[in-house]
């Protein structure tokens, strides 16, 4: 599961607003607070896509909110299943209500974000994802997706016996084309036969195509699927490995228990902490509305435990890899 980071401050009880689709009048969630460094009450919101127990990223976001409550006793509320169309309305009533860092979870708030954080120049802005910012209020807090995307795609380059590997994500993100493109660029290190496939499924939700697209590609031949897809991605997880040969990578959280044996291993990102990073920039008045990225050198990521999957020299020629990403030995930009 993803690291967690422990605090000793104690939290307070939080009421939490969950939005569903369509709604568009947050109110606050009260608890005690602290101020930021101007002073101010640190109130921090959040915008989700999905749930926050999805089991994947909505709930990694939430998990870090609850954890910045906890280390800044700040107010903060939070809104699931937010779209883009409405998702203005949402960061506007946040702004309205005084809260200090409104941040959109997903990179579909991107925009919305541009257009809020111009009516409210004093407000700070985050999303996670890919993104360079306004230089003034709205930045974001991303990982070093080319990380994660090299040494997935070495592993799946080392274990594919038909040749043929994929990697799934939910929507074609540049944090995710990044990811894309050095999982291609791993694969073919560890093996110069290797087809590589890269495959969009347009939604993190849809569960029905996820299996699909998935199913789909394995009755094609391919024998490695790496997924950073959500909840159609674990969908996908549990109907691929039904099908002898096929083992999988996961992400996020640790997926072993969704096809015990056919789980090479997960990423595991420590979004929670990545939330906290960016609150804490805020709350000491360090937020410069520019794109924070934090990786392995960081402890954001870590890999879930093999569990047999790799040989022993396997597992080596990985190690070794790692660290050299790690120390930049080995160059994984796009």
């Amino acid at each position: 599961m993803i690291t967690r980071r422990l605090f000793t401050h104690l939290a307070l009880s939080t009421l939490t607003l969950s939005l569903a689709v369509g709604c568009s009048q947050p109110k606050a969630s009260e608890t005690a607070t602290s101020t930021t460094a101007t002073g101010e009450q640190f109130k921090v919101a959040m915008l989700l896509s999905g749930t926050k127990n999805d089991g994947t990223w909505s709930q990694a976001g939430y998990e870090g909110l609850k954890l910045v409550q906890a280390k800044f006793n700040a107010q903060t509320a939070v809104a699931e299943k937010v779209t883009k169309s409405n998702s203005a309305a949402i960061i506007r009533q946040y702004a309205q209500d005084g809260y200090t860092f409104i941040i959109g979870h997903d990179g579909l708030f991107i925009q919305p974000s541009e257009t809020v954080a111009k009516e409210f120049p004093r407000t700070k802005f985050a999303v996670v994802n890919t993104y360079p910012g306004n230089n003034t209020n709205l930045g974001a807090v991303a990982v070093r997706s080319g990380e994660s995307g090299y040494l997935t795609g070495l592993l799946a380059g080392m274990k594919t016996k038909t040749n043929k590997v994929t990697y799934i994500a939910g929507d074609k993100y540049p944090v995710l084309e990044e990811e894309a493109a050095l999982f291609q660029r791993g694969a073919k290190v560890a093996n110069p036969k290797v087809q590589v496939s890269v495959k969009y499924l347009g939604s993190w939700t849809d569960t029905a195509r996820g299996e699909k697209v998935a199913q789909d590609l394995v009755a094609n031949g391919v024998d490695i699927l790496a997924f950073n897809a959500d909840e159609a991605g674990l969908a996908a997880i549990k109907k691929v490995t039904q099908t002898d040969g096929v083992l999988v990578i996961g992400w996020i959280k640790d997926q072993h228990d969704l096809a015990p044996g056919r789980v090479i291993t997960s990423v595991l990102q420590d979004i929670p902490q990545l939330i906290v990073n960016a609150a804490t920039l805020v709350q000491q008045g360090r937020w410069e509305g520019k794109l924070y990225k934090f990786g392995l050198r960081e402890k954001i990521y870590d890999f879930a435990p093999f569990r047999g999957q790799l040989t022993p020299e396997q597992e080596a020629t990985f190690n070794e890899a790692r660290e050299k990403v790690t120390t930049g030995e080995i160059d994984v930009a796009p």
